[in-house]
């Protein structure tokens, strides 16, 4: 009998553990870099020449420059930009306190910089034996230092507009800026945030038509500020583990894509303005998946403030809780006082005319110019059919995004001995505003925030407490239709509280603060909303463990029996 109940033990034990390894998982593998850094001298280790022997101009070996010299460019309003003046970089020049800012790839770094004129330059270089067909990745982490005044400290341009960031690629023997090159979308501080006197990762995917090609690396400023500079050091082409389709014409590097036209700006989907209590109040109340750093990107409108402001005064309003619960209720606003609610702005006043537009649907009326003599005839188009806007329809794109604990502070994740880190907050924003955060449990990811709109968006990380980043804490990636984009941050223990090298002060000490919350609300959150058993590993685990058990008494069973 008891020999029979082992036996039955061990058959349950074995059952459950093949159901275990066929549990469904729920995330989307992400793209896979499949190459080595494709780029000759990408950290700029490896010489530098100067450039048609002009003394101002050094360029690291394998590489070529590209200007403007008294030519006028769009946006400039009639000033004509000059040529830079570029250096290669040795640590030991820089000042300390910029080390750890503009030096990202061993002990030198591209600095390109011109003062009272606009500037346009590209770094470019020549790449051999790409597969035709084959995705490729673009990274190139690159410091905005547009100065428009050094009064008091550094102040960055007012204008929006001014500073730009692009790439391009084409077939080998390209001009810079013509005919035949695909370009990526354009990078300004309208899409990406903080974009001047701040250092972010660049990332664009295309696909190669052909074995060999060129690559521009383009920047520039519109305007003739005090200084218009750039620092760039550790750029990086990598191959990916997928393929498109390569047009017949594309094919051989006869493609002939002009310069994509600008792209509307991009939108966000605002938070509802909240609703004070009788009293004047403000109350939240906490709900799974909140963090101090959500709640407080949710009310910084109503508050009048940034979402870096509305942290801390959120935390101090509620005596600085270590952490908070679901069900637990936030005190927004003290009673008494007068929310402002947020001015309209264009986008959301076009938000609305599109809600009534869509409510009373009006014929469009186009006008169309006679001949001469002739009286202007309206015509009144036909509504298109729904099959017709279905196919219209833009196809979106994903950014799948991981974090791992890079214990040896490499940049790069070493599948067998480090681990997914969990309890770090991930945030992809829009236009600097933010679309949506997922907190890691180091278990699930890479995790695929799916369905985002062709646009620039910026993915940007916040780790846990003690924490600090070991790749560019933040990205400005390009979506395209069906693009799947791959982004993953390393981190690395440190309990010292240093700056991380790609962000200022201020940014530094919301990540660190946010990190901690979001650790925090992790330790304490109960059991049904989150933590531990709210995750596949955790339930593996629980699993796991009891078949350990099972098996283990169903041994002790036989042998005695």
């Amino acid at each position: 009998m008891k020999n029979k109940i082992a036996k039955s033990m061990l058959l349950l034990a074995a059952t459950l553990f093949v159901a275990v390894l066929s549990f469904p998982r729920s995330d989307v593998a992400a793209q896979e870099i499949v190459s080595g850094n494709l780029f000759e001298n990408p950290g700029f280790e490896a010489g530098y020449f100067n450039q048609d022997s002009i003394p101002q101009i050094a360029v690291p070996n394998g590489w070529r420059m590209h200007w403007l010299d008294g030519v006028a460019f769009d946006g400039t309003e009639g000033k004509v930009a000059y040529r830079p003046e570029t250096v290669v970089w040795n640590i030991q020049d820089a000042p300390e306190n910029e080390r750890s800012i503009f030096f990202r790839d061993g002990s030198y770094t591209l600095k390109l910089f011109k003062p009272w004129a606009p500037l346009f330059v590209a770094l470019s270089q020549e790449v051999t034996g790409l597969e035709v067909g084959r995705n490729y990745r673009i990274s190139a982490p690159i410091f905005v230092d547009i100065v428009e005044s050094y009064d008091n400290g550094k102040t960055q341009p007012h204008r929006s507009d001014s500073g730009f960031i692009r790439f391009s690629v084409g077939p080998t023997g390209s001009g810079w800026r013509t005919a035949g090159l695909t370009y990526s979308p354009t990078w300004t501080a309208e899409n990406v945030f903080p974009f001047y006197l701040a250092q972010q990762t660049y990332i664009w995917d295309f696909t190669a038509t052909s074995e060999s090609m060129i690559i521009f690396l383009e920047m520039g400023s519109r305007h003739p500020y005090v200084n218009s500079g750039f620092f760039m050091d550790g750029v990086g082409l990598f191959a990916l583990g997928t393929t498109s389709n390569v047009p017949a014409s594309s094919a051989g590097g006869s493609s002939s894509s002009a310069a994509p036209p600008a792209q509307a700006g991009p939108t966000s989907t605002p938070f509802p303005t909240p609703t004070p209590r009788p009293d004047g109040s403000i109350v939240h109340v906490v709900n799974t998946g909140d963090s101090f750093w959500t709640i407080a990107i949710q009310y910084a409108p109503a508050l009048n403030m940034t979402p870096e402001e509305a942290l801390p005064a959120i935390r101090e309003l509620n005596n600085n809780p270590a952490f908070i619960a679901v069900g637990q209720e936030l005190l927004i606003k003290e009673p008494g006082e007068v929310v402002a609610a947020p001015e309209p702005t264009a986008e959301t006043a076009s938000e609305e005319e599109a809600a009534t537009s869509e409510e009373a649907p009006a014929e469009e009326v186009i006008e169309v110019e006679g001949a001469a003599g002739e009286e202007t005839v309206a015509e009144v188009p036909e509504a298109p059919v729904a099959e017709a806007v279905a196919e219209t329809a833009p196809t979106t794109g994903t950014i799948c995004v991981a974090a791992f604990d890079d214990q040896n502070g490499d940049g790069s994740r070493n599948d067998t001995t480090e681990n997914l880190q969990a309890d770090a907050a991930i945030t992809i924003f829009r236009g600097g505003s933010t679309v949506t955060t997922h907190i890691t449990d180091g278990v699930s990811e890479p995790y695929c925030f799916e369905n985002l709109e062709p646009d620039t968006y910026q993915v940007q990380i916040f780790p846990p407490a003690d924490f600090q980043p070991t790749t560019s804490p933040s990205w400005a990636v390009s979506v395209s239709e069906g693009a799947q984009i791959s982004v993953s941050f390393g981190t690395r223990f440190d309990p010292q509280e240093t700056a991380a090298a790609d962000t200022t002060a201020g940014e530094t000490a919301v990540e660190d603060t946010a990190a901690a919350e979001t650790a925090d609300e992790a330790a304490a959150a109960p059991v049904e909303e989150g933590g531990f058993f709210s995750s596949i590993g955790g339930i593996v685990l629980v699993v796991a463990a009891i078949l350990v058990l099972l098996a283990g008494v169903g041994v002790v069973m036989l042998r005695r029996g």
